[in-house]
């Protein structure tokens, strides 16, 4: 999520959201699931990966359907040097941080589920 940061309640918990809004921000993010495709047919991502943007996508899709959200400017213009959002970027848009590996993704879904893979 660019300019989208999820808020903590559900819809009706803070103030009312714009519908004309709401459906701009799901607009964005079916660009950004047909960016996450195009890169999978490319040869960019690999299934697995694809699959997981598409799920954050979704994800998003929820958060602004629900009105959980709040909309943050930009800092275009900032020049800091702080780069430790750069991985939570990549990740946003489908790049993982490392490459997919069997492995990794056994120990993920282990440390997720609390039972060792069969």
């Amino acid at each position: 999520m660019d300019e989208r940061e999820q808020g903590q309640g559900e819809a009706g918990a803070g103030s009312e959201k714009d519908p004309n809004e709401q459906e701009s921000l799901a607009r964005d993010l079916a660009a950004e699931l047909a960016d996450i495709f195009a890169q999978y047919v490319r040869g960019d991502l690999d299934f697995a990966e694809t699959s997981f943007a598409t799920f954050d996508v979704l994800q998003d899709l929820h958060v602004v359907a629900t009105g959980a959200y709040e909309l943050v400017e930009d800092d275009d213009d900032d020049t800091s040097d702080d780069t430790s959002d750069d991985e939570d970027d990549d990740e946003a848009d489908g790049d993982t941080a490392e490459p997919y590996s069997d492995e990794s993704a056994a120990e993920q879904q282990e440390d997720l589920s609390g039972e060792p893979a069969r």
